[in-house]
């Protein structure tokens, strides 16, 4: 059983469910990675051959929701090459995954997240 109560589950999958309209979910979208107190948030999208074929699938981690001990949310970022996340500096500690979300949905709009969230 996770830790992370099952109703902020299923807000976390479907938020990602929503990052990507219908018509593009063949070569875009959004999952949620679940271990433990922590969900990484990752972004897929489809590469394509020269000659105008799938090629394979891109994986991208993007942020990091953890839910500590103290039933608070965190929003991290990624920051370099050693896969070591920091704090997101424009979120405040939450009751709930969903203000985190809205803040990386107000940082897709120029932000940070703007360069993981949008479908080319």
């Amino acid at each position: 059983m996770s830790p992370i109560p099952e109703l902020q589950q299923r807000q976390i999958d479907r938020w990602c469910e929503r990052r990507v309209p219908a018509e593009k979910r063949d070569e875009f979208s959004v999952i949620s990675r679940w271990r433990g107190r922590m969900v990484t948030l990752v972004e897929k999208r489809a590469e394509w051959s020269n000659s105008g074929g799938p090629a394979g699938v891109t994986e991208r981690a993007f942020a990091q929701l953890r839910y500590g001990t103290d039933g608070l949310w965190t929003l991290y970022y990624w920051s370099d090459d050693l896969g070591r996340w920091r704090r997101f500096p424009q979120s405040v500690p939450e009751n709930s995954p969903v203000p985190l979300l809205e803040d990386i949905d107000r940082s897709a709009f120029g932000g940070y997240f703007f360069f993981w969230l949008t479908p080319w």
